[in-house]
């Protein structure tokens, strides 16, 4: 069920009953807020933003509306920490990917695989929702921003790492990262309405053609591609 993709990424908590040692305040908090966590991500994909309810939350948390207003003033607030958790999640999943791509076992157009896996599924479902929620919502767009902007510059130092054996200059590099995301994002929204799995290699194997080429010419120096001038 959805449940389990995001207990996936939720802090497992110790059975402390079983190992009959009482548990602390702060382990009682940090498991109940990581259910309440589990359980908004979770609403958020299967019914989205208007039907996460702090009661249907509480409920599916297996808690009272009341035990959740202890821990999180409002619904917002929750859906804030929840989403920034998620954000600290993916990050660090593309990172393991990037760490791969450093060591040659995984290449870049794997890489842009990879990404597409995560902007095409749970994820990318859950931004939809809350991204639409925040266009009218000012308080929600406010600590949004502020949550996204980690995970962005993130992305960018591991796509300059890409580049930085090339002869891009930073805003080359800043576009063709944005472009990348952009066609990720926009390929993201089409699934909702457009379930064509071939159409979606088909965009994807073009843009990777596009920059595997894009690099290739990129790190060739000025003097090789005078000399290739020359000859041609």
């Amino acid at each position: 069920m959805l449940a389990c993709f995001f207990k996936c990424i939720i802090v497992e908590v110790m059975d402390y009953s079983v190992a009959k040692v009482p548990r602390t305040q702060e382990q009682r908090t940090s498991e109940t807020r990581a259910r309440l966590i589990e359980a908004t991500l979770d609403l958020l994909l299967s019914k989205g933003y208007p039907a996460a309810t702090t009661l249907e939350i509480a409920a599916r948390a297996g808690l009272t509306r009341g035990a959740l207003s202890h821990h999180f003033e409002s619904k917002d607030e929750l859906v804030v920490e929840a989403v920034g958790h998620l954000l600290q999640t993916t990050t660090a999943e593309i990172r393991v990917y990037a760490s791969l791509v450093r060591g040659g076992s995984l290449g870049i157009t794997d890489f842009v695989d990879r990404l597409w896996i995560i902007f095409s599924g749970p994820f990318f479902m859950v931004t939809l929702e809350h991204i639409t929620a925040a266009r009218h919502n000012d308080f929600l767009k406010a600590r949004l921003v502020e949550r996204t902007r980690g995970f962005h510059a993130s992305l960018d130092d591991i796509w300059r790492h890409f580049f930085s054996q090339t002869e891009l200059g930073t805003l080359e590099v800043e576009t063709t990262f944005n472009a990348t995301l952009c066609l990720l994002r926009g390929m993201g929204v089409q699934t909702v309405l457009r379930n064509d799995p071939v159409y979606y290699r088909r965009l994807l194997r073009f843009w990777k053609t596009m920059l595997v080429e894009h690099i290739a010419a990129s790190r060739r120096s000025p003097e090789r591609l005078r000399q290739e001038g020359t000859k041609g």
